[in-house]
């Protein structure tokens, strides 16, 4: 019996021990994660302070969002005196490009300024929480087209500035002079040391796969990662009872299409859940039924809307566990087309 005790003994301090590794496990990875994007934010604050170019002045390195102290009535500074500005300006953006950063997740900014005469050059970069909201602030901001040099795990440029991004960080650089060579090697040389600094390298996010690639434009690809974003890139009617906030993912893109010639937009919404996407798309049916007369043409299995608005056919279709919308078709039989080459 005693024999019988042990073993028994020996088995649950077993499993016991497993389960405590298994929950420990994913808190020591997260915490690794902080852990090398703290290395990462330190590496390149370092870089970009203490980076300068011959013949400019380079102003000090400014870090977003910005804490800003308070006095009390006593004259003590108090602490939390930035929950009363808003958070655009704690970062220094506009309000419309904040809001579609926090919906990226943006946690912090550094930017520096550089100063020769009357020129200008601008070296910003920004931390998100993930890859994906990295890779969505690049196709929101970047200017240019790609680049045969590239930069990170993608990069653009055009005359007065380069843009790219690479793990969680988005690089971008703007020169204010017009055809002005010195300045844009100036900018290749920020971009080099940054792209240096910053360690992790990432692959365009998944959902990308889940948009037709023939007849795409490219370059016109846009994560959607919130109502903001959503009415940014697809300002489609009634977009916010899409619930995007709640989606897993979603992607928007341009199509042209030769024959007939057409120029479409498609979002396609994954919610993860039928029986989510299912609910969300019985909501946006009857906002869109209630002032528009929506014609149905599919089977139950693949319910499929399209209606006529004043600027082209649009169609709504559900599909498992995602929605499809596609926009801005002269003929009725355009988005049809695109809506069957969707895998």
């Amino acid at each position: 019996m005693r024999r019988a005790h042990a073993i028994f003994l020996a088995i649950a301090a077993f499993f016991s021990s497993s389960v405590q590794t298994c929950i420990a496990a994913p808190a020591k990875q997260a915490n690794a994660s902080v852990s090398r994007e703290a290395e990462t934010e330190s590496k390149v604050a370092q870089v970009l302070g203490t980076f300068n170019l011959e013949g400019w002045n380079g102003q000090p390195l400014e870090t977003f969002p910005r804490q800003i102290p308070a006095q009390d009535n006593k004259g003590i500074l108090a602490s939390g005196a930035s929950d009363a500005i808003p958070a655009n300006q704690l970062f220094g953006l506009e309000s419309h490009t904040y809001d579609i950063l926090a919906e990226f997740g943006v946690r912090k900014c550094f930017k520096r300024t550089y100063q020769r005469g009357q020129r200008f050059i601008y070296a910003v970069v920004y931390f998100f929480g993930s890859a994906e909201g990295a890779y969505g602030a690049y196709n929101y901001l970047r200017q240019g087209s790609s680049t045969i040099v590239v930069r990170g795990a993608g990069s653009s440029e055009d005359d007065q500035s380069i843009s790219f991004w690479k793990g969680q960080s988005f690089v971008r650089l703007i020169q204010t002079s017009e055809e002005d060579e010195e300045s844009k090697e100036a900018l290749r040389s920020i971009a080099k040391v940054l792209e240096a600094s910053i360690p992790a390298s990432s692959l365009p996010p998944l959902v990308l796969n889940q948009l037709p690639v023939v007849d795409r434009v490219n370059g016109t690809e846009k994560l959607v990662m919130g109502p903001s974003s959503g009415r940014k890139f697809f300002p489609a009617p009634y977009i916010g009872s899409l619930s995007l906030e709640r989606a897993r993912a979603a992607v928007t893109a341009d199509y042209r299409f030769q024959m007939p010639p057409e120029r479409l937009k498609l979002l396609v919404v994954d919610y993860g859940n039928v029986s989510l996407a299912g609910s969300v798309y019985e909501s946006y049916r009857s906002n869109l039924d209630a002032e528009h007369d929506t014609k149905n043409v599919s089977d139950a299995n693949t319910p499929t809307g399209i209606v006529k608005l004043d600027n082209g056919y649009m169609l709504v279709q559900l599909r498992g566990a995602r929605i499809f919308v596609i926009m801005g078709a002269r003929k009725r039989v355009s988005p049809l087309m695109l809506a069957r080459q969707i895998p």
